[in-house]
């Protein structure tokens, strides 16, 4: 079981890094906007979707989402991943700035900083979701009681 959990999280961060990705290099690359512009625009186009997967799809939650017990903590580490995130990448654009490196080479290694601190994050996301979504499948209620003794235990 825990495989399949493994599994079906790296596809859905999958899901939530393509939604990202794109979003970040379209404002940050075409469209030219400040790295914590993208920052932020792309993590809210992976944000969504991730929790969404990652609540029904990896852990197997069902019904609607306890604010305070689920939404909320959620918020909080992503969060955490966007603040590192915005931070790497406007210090990666000023010192490339700078140093006045290309624009193209200025794309590839702020987006890589960016997808490098979504990849460092992966990890230590997976135990902190673990660890809110893991109580069991919540009723339509919101309760997050679980649901049998092996999911207890």
């Amino acid at each position: 079981m825990r495989g399949r959990r493994h599994l079906r999280y790296a596809a859905g961060s999958g899901v939530a890094t393509i939604c990202t990705q794109v979003t970040f290099l379209v404002l940050y690359g075409a469209l030219q906007t400040t790295p914590a512009v993208a920052s932020v625009v792309g993590w809210l186009a992976g944000a969504v979707p991730n929790y969404w997967l990652n609540r029904s799809w990896t852990w197997g939650r069902r019904g609607r989402p306890s604010l305070t017990r689920e939404v909320l903590p959620y918020v909080a580490i992503v969060l955490g991943t966007l603040l590192v995130a915005t931070v790497a990448t406007s210090a990666v654009h000023a010192a490339l700035e700078r140093a006045q490196v290309a624009a193209g080479v200025r794309l590839l290694l702020v987006n890589g900083t960016f997808l490098a601190v979504y990849g460092l994050m992966f990890v230590l996301r997976y135990f902190l979701l673990d660890r809110l979504f893991r109580r069991g499948p919540s009723s339509p209620t919101g309760s997050t009681e679980p649901t049998s003794t092996k999911e207890a235990a």
